[in-house]
């Protein structure tokens, strides 16, 4: 096992390893459940392991993530054997499991309909509303956190049953589970600031009626009960202060690109598609995280889109915005151009930007670049290259033509 990366299925010493690590968590917690991980194993190298191809071959399997099965299964089996029953995350899905075991799901709907359909005890946790580790508001205004953004709104609006769950098995939701992961959060105090209110949230998702929500209610009760929670000693995040979403992500944006047709000289990630080709013209622009389905995500070069105003027509101004956050390998680009043309093959260059802040900035950015003055034209199109020093994505959301 390399430093970080996963144990090796095809060695008999990582079972030992392994099961003498259970033998102590077991002393420790007498617990029914023990809860054993498994969620985000690479593959890669038992490709090139020959103890894991050996054990390949010798059991049959096609693929390598077979070998994760084999290491849950056993894992599983040792658990029983021992009196107890296991959780893992919702990887585990891919093999067989006993009917005792239990499933936390992390990626999605579609994963806990799965857990739930075969009969399994299922915790449900999406990232996308429990994990309480991701901003609660605008992130310039809050301590450094891993990324992502959760105000305690989204995390109210979470439905956790959905008509995908086979009704005759809903008593395998065992129910809904927060996560805080504190790699980012230093002190238990800030733990709490993390936590509340959005556990309030949470709370009342799992037991509260789909058509007795009302988050106007729910907001108002929150203020006064972060003063209860205050008064005992609670660190809470100020509710009363929250600045909220990115202020043009609230509004649609209706300029004279909007529901034009973009052609991608160069194409978008398949991985952050956004809304596919409508994306960069459908007039909403991205909130604070690159995730919310709002940025569109490039790699290669970079992007070179084109937008055909359908006629030729004037224009006095054009803005695209790109984000910049280091950590996941997000970053502005190194020039952005704006260029023009009336027959959609000769261009004529309006204006070169180059970015200055240092890719090193390890703050959340968002940075519009924008041509402003006075021309006609029917094709506008934005060049926007990625930075060979910074490598990873660029994003953007929305090129406003006005």
């Amino acid at each position: 096992m390399k430093p970080g990366g996963e144990f090796c299925p095809g060695k008999e010493l990582t079972y030992e390893f392994l099961t003498n690590v259970l033998k102590e968590v077991m002393e420790l917690f007498p617990s029914e459940y023990i809860h054993i991980g498994g969620d985000e194993a690479s593959t890669n190298h038992w490709k090139q392991c020959p103890d894991c191809q050996a054990l390949m071959k010798a059991e049959g399997m096609k693929e390598e993530g077979e070998l994760q099965e084999y290491l849950v299964s056993r894992i599983e089996k040792f658990l029983k054997e021992n009196g107890r029953k296991m959780i893992g995350w919702d990887e585990i899905l891919t093999g067989e499991l006993d009917e005792t075991s239990a499933v936390t799901v992390w990626r999605g709907e579609d994963k806990g309909a799965e857990s739930v359909k075969r009969g399994l005890r299922t915790i449900l946790s999406p990232g996308a509303y429990c994990y309480f580790d991701s901003y609660q508001d605008a992130p310039r205004t809050q301590p450094e956190a891993i990324g992502g953004y959760l105000p305690l709104e989204k995390v109210y609006s979470y439905e956790p049953v959905t008509e995908a769950f086979p009704a005759d098995k809903l008593d395998c939701v065992w129910g809904v589970q927060g996560n805080v992961w504190t790699e980012y959060i230093p002190t238990p105090e800030h733990a709490e600031y993390m936590i509340y209110p959005r556990l309030l949230a949470l709370a009342e998702v799992a037991w509260t009626n789909p058509e007795q929500k009302d988050w106007k209610r729910f907001h108002a009760e929150a203020l006064q009960e972060i003063k209860v929670l205050n008064s005992m000693g609670y660190h809470t995040f100020d509710l009363q202060n929250e600045v909220g979403n990115r202020p043009v992500a609230l509004s649609v944006d209706n300029h004279l690109a909007k529901g034009k047709k973009v052609e991608y000289v160069r194409p978008y990630s398949d991985s952050y598609p956004a809304g596919g080709e409508s994306a960069l013209t459908n007039g909403i622009h991205g909130g604070w995280v690159y995730t919310d389905q709002r940025w569109q995500g490039f790699l290669g070069k970079g992007a070179d889109v084109i937008v055909d105003l359908e006629k030729s027509q004037p224009i006095q101004q054009l803005s695209i915005d790109f984000m910049q956050l280091r950590g996941p390998g997000v970053f502005l680009p190194q020039k952005v151009s704006f260029l023009i043309s009336n027959d959609g093959k000769e261009y004529t260059l309006l204006k070169t930007i180059t970015t200055t802040l240092p890719i090193t900035d390890e703050q959340l950015t968002i940075q519009t670049y924008d041509w402003t003055g006075s021309c006609e034209a029917r094709y506008v199109r934005v060049q926007a290259d990625i930075n060979p020093e910074a490598g990873g994505f660029l994003f953007t959301d929305e090129f406003v033509v006005k």
